[in-house]
């Protein structure tokens, strides 16, 4: 590994460790993140030094240890930025899996955005990233728990088959919508459109399950 010590004979480590004091992660660093961040420090310091530039020429312009150490600990400060905003949707249940799975779409929407030069300081300028990110992934889930709460209220609960067929179809129809700028909460001003897709659905297999009997 590239092997350096600063003006201030500091190694890549203790640049590291000094970074991790001025910005502490949240959730808090582990040694593996900073022995992770040293590495990265070093590959990237090579790489720099084939075109003569070494860290103290970079500290003249940007903290380059302390934003290898963050990128390292940025996903850890991503899973908070979700949960934060798992936090602020009380009315909807929350599960691990639903953050951990928002967490990493969180992450892969970043990085394509980084090609273009956008991070998530830019985002949050202008819309609540991990939020959207949350409430995607947490959609489907969400959209059979309206399905649930209408066969509940129903004299005749759905069975399994029509809840599922019947979240398939109202997921399908917001899809469409979508295009049109139109979602749940728009409809739900004026319809109840969870409850006509399960009495929908539930009509047409009641409606195949008596045209088999007719048959038999």
């Amino acid at each position: 590994m590239y092997e350096y010590t600063d003006r201030k004979n500091r190694t890549l480590a203790d640049r590291i460790d000094d970074a991790a004091q001025r910005r502490p992660a949240k959730g808090g660093g582990t040694e593996h993140d900073r022995d992770t961040a040293t590495a990265l420090l070093a590959d990237m310091l090579q790489a720099a030094a084939n075109h003569g530039i070494d860290l103290d020429a970079l500290d003249l312009v940007t903290d380059l240890p302390g934003g290898c150490y963050r990128a390292v600990t940025r996903h850890c400060d991503l899973a908070d930025r979700v949960s934060t905003a798992a936090e602020r949707r009380p009315a909807h249940p929350r599960t691990e899996q639903d953050k951990t799975a928002a967490t990493a779409l969180l992450a892969d929407m970043l990085q394509a955005a980084a090609n273009h030069g956008i991070t998530l300081d830019t985002f949050d300028w202008v819309t609540d990233l991990p939020s959207a990110c949350y409430r995607a992934v947490a959609r489907h889930r969400e959209l059979a728990d309206r399905i649930n709460d209408v066969s509940e209220r129903r004299t005749t609960p759905g069975t399994e088959e029509e809840k599922a067929a019947a979240t398939a179809l109202l997921a399908d129809m917001l899809q469409a919508a979508a295009q049109h700028g139109v979602n749940l909460d728009a409809f739900d001003w004026v319809t109840d459109l969870p409850g006509g897709c399960l009495a929908a659905v539930a009509a047409k297999l009641r409606l195949r399950a008596s045209q088999w009997v007719t048959a038999s």
